[in-house]
Formats: C-alpha cells, sequence, structure tokens
C-alpha cells in the first residue's frame, strides 16, 4: 500500500513538471523555444533524479563504489547533453534558423553550468530521499526486530507458566492418588480439559475471557478434589458480553498462588477470588489466608508471579496494575490485577 503511494506521489509530480508551461501559458504568452529548454530541463532532472534513485545510489554509492558512481552520472550528463544538442538541431531545422547560428560563447557557458547544476540537483534531491527512505527503512526493521523479540519473550514467559502448573498439579494428583483413587480419576479427567486448553486455545494472543475464567474454575474444582475439607474457595464473576479479550494465562497465576501460600496445613482456610469489570478495565482480586511456607515448597515459590509481572510489562507497560500484599490486619495476602479490556476489534 505505502509502494503504491509513493508511486502516485512521483507520478504526480512528474505530472506537474511537465504541465508547468500550459499553466503559465495561461497567464502570459510563451514562446514554444521555452517550453522546449524547459521540457528538456525537466527531461534531465528525471533523468538524473531516477537514473540515481532506482540504481545508482544502492547499487554503486552505498557499496562504496564512489568512482563508478561518479562515471554513471557522467553518463547520464552526456546522455542529457547530447539529448538536448540533438533536440535543439532538429528545432533550428525545421523553424529555418540558419546552421551558422550559434549563442556567444558565454551564453554557450552559461548553459552548460545550468545543465550541471540541474544535474547535481538532480543527484542531490535522489540522495537525500533515498537517505530518507533508508533511515525509515532501517527504524521500521528495529521496530519490527524490536516487535519480534518481545512475542519470543511472551511466548517463552508463557510456556515457562505451563511446567511450573503442570509441576503444582501433577503434585495435587500425586496426592490423591493414595487418598482415594476415584477422585485421582477426576482429577485426571479435569487436568485432560485443563490441558486441553494450554496446549491448544492459547497459542493466540489473546482468548476470550470467558474461557479463562472456565480454566479457573476447573482449576479450582480439581484443588477442591483434595482440600474441600478445609478450604473454603468462592469465585464470583460478573455477566460477559462475550467478545471481551485478555491475553491467556494471565490469571490462573494468582490462583496458583493462593492455593500454594494460603493453605493452612491447620485448620480452615479461604481463598477468595472476585472478577469485575471497571469500565474500560478488568479487575482480577484474590485474597487467600495467611500461613508460613513450609521449606519444601520454596524451591518453585514465585515462578508464575514474576512471569506475570514480566508479561504486564511486556504487553501493557503502564497502562496495567498488580499489588500483591498483606492486608492491614495480617489476616489475609491480598493480590489486586487491572488489565485494559480487550475487544475483538482492539484494546479499547
Amino acid at each position: 500500500m505505502k509502494q503504491r503511494s509513493d508511486i502516485s506521489i512521483h507520478l504526480i509530480i512528474c505530472f506537474a513538471l511537465v504541465v508547468i508551461p500550459f499553466a503559465i501559458q495561461l497567464e502570459s504568452s510563451i514562446t514554444l523555444r521555452f517550453m522546449r529548454h524547459f521540457w528538456l530541463m525537466v527531461f534531465g532532472l528525471i533523468l538524473t533524479f531516477y537514473s540515481n534513485y532506482l540504481y545508482a545510489i544502492d547499487k554503486l554509492l552505498y557499496k562504496r563504489k564512489y568512482f563508478f558512481f561518479l562515471l554513471f552520472n557522467l553518463a547520464m550528463f552526456a546522455i542529457y547533453y547530447f539529448v538536448d544538442v540533438a533536440v535543439e538541431q532538429i528545432v533550428i531545422t525545421l523553424d529555418g534558423i540558419p546552421r551558422h547560428h550559434h549563442r556567444s560563447g558565454l551564453m554557450q557557458t552559461m548553459y552548460f553550468y545550468n545543465k550541471i547544476i540541474l544535474m547535481a540537483l538532480g543527484v542531490g534531491t535522489a540522495i537525500a530521499l533515498r537517505y530518507y527512505k533508508h533511515l525509515a527503512d532501517i527504524e521500521k526493521e528495529r521496530e519490527q526486530l524490536k516487535t519480534e523479540k518481545l512475542t519470543s519473550e511472551i511466548s517463552m514467559l508463557k510456556y515457562q507458566i505451563q511446567p511450573h502448573f503442570l509441576f503444582n498439579t501433577l503434585n495435587n494428583i500425586y496426592a490423591l492418588v493414595a487418598k482415594s483413587p476415584s477422585d485421582a480419576q477426576k482429577a485426571i479427567h479435569c487436568l485432560s480439559k485443563m490441558m486441553r486448553y494450554i496446549l491448544y486455545e492459547n497459542t493466540t494472543d489473546t482468548i476470550g475471557l470467558s474461557k479463562e475464567i472456565e480454566f479457573i474454575e476447573n482449576y479450582n474444582s480439581l484443588m477442591l478434589l483434595r482440600l474441600s475439607h478445609c478450604v473454603d474457595v468462592k469465585f464470583d464473576v460478573p455477566e460477559l458480553n462475550g467478545d471481551e479479550q485478555i491475553p491467556p494465562l494471565l490469571l490462573i497465576p494468582l490462583i496458583e498462588n493462593a492455593y500454594k501460600h494460603g493453605v493452612l496445613p491447620e485448620g480452615n482456610s479461604f481463598i477468595h477470588s472476585k472478577l469485575t469489570m471497571d469500565g474500560t478495565n478488568v479487575v482480577f482480586e484474590v485474597s487467600n489466608s495467611m500461613c508460613a511456607q513450609p521449606m519444601e515448597d520454596r524451591s518453585h515459590s514465585g515462578i508464575g508471579i514474576q512471569n506475570l509481572q514480566k508479561r504486564l510489562d511486556i504487553i501493557y507497560g503502564d497502562s496495567a496494575s498488580f499489588t500483591a500484599a498483606p492486608s492491614a490486619d495480617g489476616t489475609s495476602f491480598d493480590a489486586k490485577l487491572t488489565i485494559p479490556i480487550i475487544k475483538n476489534n482492539g484494546i479499547d
């Protein structure tokens, strides 16, 4: 599209240069001789500009073949000069001007130098525009590489979340095998549905918010097979329009973290989560019991939350916010994630 636009601009400029004499003719009477000189100047300018813009600058100047670049432009000057002389001789013949008619030496010198200045203008303009385009292309490539790098980082972080999630889930199923084989069977079935989401449905940049909610509900169901007797789990969600989108696997780290650090070894615990729509934002709040973390669990702590923060920085920058801290009374640990709602046609 941009290439077509550039071609259109070039054609318009060339057309404007060609019709300038006719526009001047409407204001004042000009001779055919003037129009011939003007069109020859336009021919020289176009010849010099496009021969350099389309070929010589890239193939010779940028490759530091300065001698051949100079030789090339001398050849263009020779072509322009001889075309000009040939046209002049044709016009002299057609007009019946005596062949011994020549310009004076001073006029001939000025005429020659005017052609050199015109050619230099064409070369200089071509170099300036080509250099500007070169800088623009470099900047475009730099932005493209930056985007590709960020996309690769996001993919890497997503794939780091998956084994971390699988590790925690398999630990839970392992604990169920000896305790309740039937519950372990249900857990494996639930895990298979969740893995289908991880492997096949979250490969795009965004996913339906309803699918992410369903994933969290399946995760809660899986965890409650083992912990239903001691953990009060609540998950409140609003009614959705169906077109809300968010990056996949962005909410689950908060839930994982709550189960990992909020389940008391003795006594009752709670994990309360709530998802709301705050204007143009999705707000996800998770509150869980405060408890000391067993030493054997610390080797894998914080992986999901660290990846969450990195993904937020890459995807949203300052548009998203995430806070996690103990409550003022010290009875709970509260996390809050706020991210812009993404519609099917972009970010609102």
